[in-house]
């Protein structure tokens, strides 16, 4: 009984020890490269990507919190599928459709919680184009890296045809989307008194409450055992009364519900 719960708790050790080891092979191999390309810089360089952050105090690191919010759930979509056995390299174009449901939102529609709206907008389109591939390949079995691959590019120019298409989204003078409602955007939440003049919002507060649900969810869960299994077997999950193909379709919704949510 005592054997589980050691080995559990080796392989956390394990996988927190990996994931600063590539931390810092990553920075090493970044490190060679300055040498190479400028070595009479390459020392002052480095230092500058370790401390960039803090050379502005505090507002520095409000903006590392602005600009990681997308990339944390973009790398969370990504994890979450591969835990379940898939790979999900649609993240792009689930981002770009959810960036497009939270910018119509934000402009065409008005309300209370408009931002929370957006959101949600995004959310939805994230999932919907996430499931397109989860469908394939739970009742095709077309790989999903081939249909998500072919979905980004669909929702990337779909998107553009889009919004060049319908006016009220379209900027003619800058080229580009119109501006959302300033009620569109996502308050502070605080983070203005923490980190002053940045641009940091509740967005980081957000992921960080979707990464400890999507935890709960694969560790917790009766239906999180079940998206791990059929990852893990998919014809001994079925034998064992698990409905293979619906855990395959949910567990690309979720994964394109966080890329769209980035």
């Amino acid at each position: 009984m005592m054997g589980r719960p050691r080995t559990q708790k080796k392989r956390d050790y394990v996988g927190v020890l990996s994931s600063v080891f590539a931390i810092i092979i990553g920075l090493l191999v970044g490190f060679v490269i300055l040498l190479l390309s400028n070595p009479s810089q390459a020392v002052p360089g480095f230092i500058t990507i370790l401390t960039g952050a803090l050379t502005h105090g505090l507002k520095g690191v409000g903006q590392v919190f602005y600009y990681a919010t997308p990339i944390i759930l973009t790398g969370l979509s990504v994890g979450f599928a591969f835990k379940t056995g898939l790979f999900n390299i649609g993240t792009p174009g689930q981002f770009i459709v959810g960036a497009f449901a939270a910018v119509y939102v934000g402009i065409m529609w008005k309300g209370p919680v408009h931002w929370a709206a957006a959101l949600l907008a995004a959310v939805l389109g994230g999932a919907l184009w996430g499931m397109v591939p989860g469908l394939l390949k739970a009742y095709f079995n077309v790989n999903e890296v081939i249909a998500s691959i072919m979905m980004n590019y669909i929702g990337m120019y779909m998107v553009n045809w889009i919004v060049k298409s319908y006016k009220p989204l379209f900027n003619n003078l800058r080229n580009e989307s119109r501006n959302v409602a300033s009620t569109a955007q996502i308050p502070k939440m605080g983070m203005a008194r923490l980190f002053p003049e940045s641009s940091v919002n509740g967005g980081i507060l957000i992921a960080i409450a979707t990464v400890i649900l999507i935890w709960v969810i694969l560790n917790k869960t009766t239906f999180g055992y079940e998206l791990k299994a059929v990852g893990f077997n998919r014809d001994a999950s079925k034998y064992a009364g698990i409905n293979e193909k619906k855990s395959i379709i949910m567990s690309m919704v979720i994964a394109g519900a966080i890329a769209g949510m980035a």
